[in-house]
Formats: structure tokens, sequence, C-alpha cells
């Protein structure tokens, strides 16, 4: 804040000195990629801006995040306060040149770098191919249950495989539900998010009486025209069926024209209610929240993400009818 630094509207704008915004891409991947060549052999390729740098920067190519020892190389180290140079050495021990731009509680690095019109997140080239990823470029790939089967073929999910002793068995799965159809037996697409009455799973805050009381009933939002087609009523009970497991949820509509046709929205806020059986009895005494309902993982499918090793509990198809 003593730097009064105005931010950056647009981002790696190298027209602007840093100081009035301007800003480089973060050099986060390193220096040098290996790339395996089709000979066996590897080639060292720069990851480092090659000619491109913000205006008025003293460094007019790539260069890497800054620590202290970049600062000493390039003998900038000088510029440094005495109160500034002490936090470094107080975090860095026995290896003040390690310590970087982003654990500096001082903020020195952040500020002598700016005074020499270069970012101290450094500049490095914008990463288009991500070699560590399943899809090093990324590619559209339909979602296991999709409401465009006729795209599986030319999109598909990933191929069958194991990561972290996993079976991801997404394009079995994928090819099945094209195989049986579901895209018809469920024809809308389910998505789930935060209310802003509650956190992850709830317990806690449906056990707030206040909080309570604002959301008192787990809800489906559901379009005007596809709860007229299914006789839905705004505030009526409903089953939200899913394409796995004979999965279903029992809870509130409410008919809004915040989803579009063939959308529906659930909060995955709730629990303590299972396809339609309350489940309150089975909590220990006291312990039961204010509020139960049904949780959306009911209804949310089968997926797995090889790269963060998460389920996928976000989106799926489903089927609404009344209770």
């Amino acid at each position: 804040p003593q730097i009064k630094h105005p931010g950056t509207h647009t981002l790696y704008n190298t027209n602007l000195h840093v100081k009035d915004g301007g800003g480089t891409f973060r050099a986060r991947f390193g220096v040098v990629y290996e790339e395996k060549q089709p000979d066996g052999s590897v080639k060292n390729v720069n990851l480092l801006a090659e000619g491109s740098y913000s205006l008025g920067s003293e460094l007019t190519d790539g260069y890497p995040e800054f620590t202290y020892g970049v600062l000493k190389k390039l003998g900038w180290d000088k510029d440094l306060t005495e109160a500034e140079l002490a936090t470094i050495n107080k975090i860095g021990g026995n290896n003040p040149d390690g310590v970087g731009w982003a654990v500096d509680l001082s903020g020195g690095i952040i500020r002598v770098t700016l005074e020499h019109g270069v970012m101290a997140y450094g500049n490095g080239k914008a990463r288009a191919v991500a070699w560590n990823l399943p899809d090093p470029v990324p590619v559209h790939r339909e979602p296991i249950y999709t409401a465009r089967p006729e795209l599986v073929a030319k999109y598909p999910t990933r191929p069958d495989g194991r990561q972290f002793r996993m079976a991801n068995l997404g394009f079995s799965i994928q090819k099945a539900a094209v195989d049986k159809g579901l895209a018809k037996q469920f024809p809308i697409i389910l998505t789930s998010g935060r209310l802003v009455e509650y956190e992850g799973g709830g317990e806690e805050t449906r056990s707030n009486r206040w909080l309570a009381e604002l959301q008192q009933d787990m809800f489906v939002e559901v379009n005007t025209s596809d709860a007229a087609e299914r006789g839905i009523k705004d505030g009526g009970w409903v089953w939200v069926t899913g394409p796995e497991n004979g999965s279903k949820a029992r809870m509130k509509a409410l008919v809004t024209d915040r989803v579009g046709k063939g959308v529906a929205f659930m909060p995955f806020h709730f629990s303590g209610w299972f396809q339609g059986v309350d489940q309150r009895s089975k909590y220990p005494k006291g312990a039961d929240p204010i509020v139960l309902g049904e949780s959306v993982n009911t209804i949310t499918s089968y997926g797995y993400d090889p790269v963060t090793g998460m389920h996928e509990g976000k989106v799926t198809l489903c089927q609404i009818q009344t209770a």
C-alpha cells in the first residue's frame, strides 16, 4: 500500500511501466524445459520470454522469479534498506539467497524490482503446452453423462486407466450411457453450487439457528417451461432422479427463469435425508443440525479427474417429477 501501485487492469500489458500497471507473464514453471526428441536425445527449451519486456524495464529479455540471490547477481541488493535486509536474512537463515519475493515479508524484493522496472514474479512465456498434464494441449471432452451424445464419438473422455491406484472407468461408463440412451431418459442438465447462507456440506452452518432460518429447505431450481411440462408447482415436492444406481432425492421445487430450459440447479450444503427418508434419528443425541435435506451427491455421478484426483460432483444429468 505504501507504494500505491495501481494494479493491473489488463494482465501482461508490456506497453506500460510496471509502476503504472504494466506486467509480464509470470515465470512460475522454471526456466528450461527438457523436451525429448524423436531420436531419444533431450533438447533444452527456454521458458523465459525472448525480446519481450515491460516499458522501461532495465532487463530487456526474460528473467526468472526474483530471489535475494538474483538481486545480488544483478547488484540490486544494495537498494535494500537495512530493515528489509534484516528480514530477508531472518527468513533465510543459512540460505538467505533462496528467499523469494513471495515469502519476503519485508516487501523489499518487490519494491526494488519495481524501481528497476521489472516484475518480481519474473518474465516468462505463456504455457500453451502443459507437458505434465494428460492433455498437454487442452482439448474438449464431453462429460461422462452428456446431453449431447452425438458429440461423444468426436470428443470422448480419456481412455480407461488407473491413477493413484484408482481405476478410472470414465470411457466405459460414457460409452454405456450413450448405448443406453440415458440422455433421453434424463434430459435435464443438473448443476450444483453454493448458497450465501451455508458453507461446505452445511453441517456447521445448518446448525446455526440464524442461518438455518434463512434457508430451511433443500430445493431444486427448475425452469418455468420444464416445470409446466411436468406439472411442477413452485414450492411443491418433487423427485430428482439420476442416471446411476437408481439414485433419487426428494426436495422442494423453486420454479424460476434463473436457470435455462433443460437446466436445473441444486445447492450442495444439505444432508440428513437419503432418497426421501429423514435420517435425523441416526445422529448422536444433540449432534443433528437444525435443518436437514437431501444431499446433491446422491444424484451427481461418476467421473474422475486424473489431474486433481477428484470425483465429478458438480454436474450430471437428471429427471424431475412431482412427488
